[in-house]
């Protein structure tokens, strides 16, 4: 006997009121705002960083839309973020500083971070002075994401991280990484892994350049060599990494 197969379900909904406004006003702020940029680096925006488009945008209210605003958000309809972001990719804009922290970071901290992450790391995000790169994917461990050998080891100060992750975009311009390590102690697979928030310039951080074909340099491998974290910078509980990692996954 098979198991019904599982179906999203669509309800009706209303459009907030301002649609159409906000629709114009983001149009008239990237008249006004965007940075001039080439055909090929429109069409690939999203890779595309610029720190002074990012600052003018968040100064417009336009990242950390739906966050709380006591964390620096705007509390704003889901459907107004979708508004802002249509028009920014269909503009071209260039996005990729801040566009994993409003993607995945700040909700990933809403969700599971302690109320001190929050306090000290979100409004910095919000107001597009705080960047994050992901730090999943390590040689032999792309798709496979739980067979992932980053390590980290319990010690007096917090956590001593050592390994390697790899095609880390937007790492040589972020502040933090957001890192699945593994912390059991022979754990195996989806078992025994943690996720870290890692200030890049901590010592025995290592970040080289992965340039692409085109000359590109969107992507990194990223070295940790007996790199210490405070426990303070962990997220979520031991041993949930994997539960987390899926949950901030949907978010892509």
């Amino acid at each position: 006997m098979f198991a019904p197969v599982q179906t999203f379900s669509i309800r009706p909904f209303d459009l907030p009121s301002n649609a159409a406004a906000l629709r114009s006003e983001v149009r008239a702020f990237l008249a006004r705002a965007m940075p001039t940029t080439g055909a090929a680096l429109r069409a690939n925006c999203w890779a595309v960083g610029d720190a002074g488009f990012t600052k003018a945008l968040a100064d417009a209210g336009y990242v950390g839309m739906i966050w709380p605003k006591r964390y620096g958000g705007g509390e704003r309809h889901p459907l107004e973020r979708y508004i802002v972001l249509e028009e920014l990719l269909a503009a071209g804009a260039p996005v990729a500083m801040h566009w994993i922290a409003d993607r995945q970071g700040g909700p990933l901290l809403l969700r599971y971070g302690t109320e001190a992450q929050r306090q000290e790391l979100l409004p910095r995000m919000a107001a597009g002075e705080l960047f994050t790169c992901i730090g999943m994917s390590e040689p032999g461990s792309g798709s496979d994401l739980a067979s992932v050998r980053t390590r980290g080891r319990r010690c007096d100060d917090g956590w001593r991280i050592n390994g390697q992750k790899l095609w880390t975009t937007n790492a040589h311009n972020a502040h933090y990484m957001i890192a699945l390590v593994r912390t059991g102690e022979g754990s195996q697979r989806q078992e025994g892994l943690t996720q870290f928030l890692i200030d890049l310039k901590t010592p025995g951080i290592t970040i080289r350049p992965i340039i692409d074909l085109a000359g590109g340099h969107d992507f990194n491998e990223v070295f940790f060599e007996d790199v210490l974290v405070p426990d303070a910078m962990r997220v979520g509980e031991e041993g949930a990494g994997w539960k987390q990692v899926t949950s901030e996954l949907s978010l892509e």
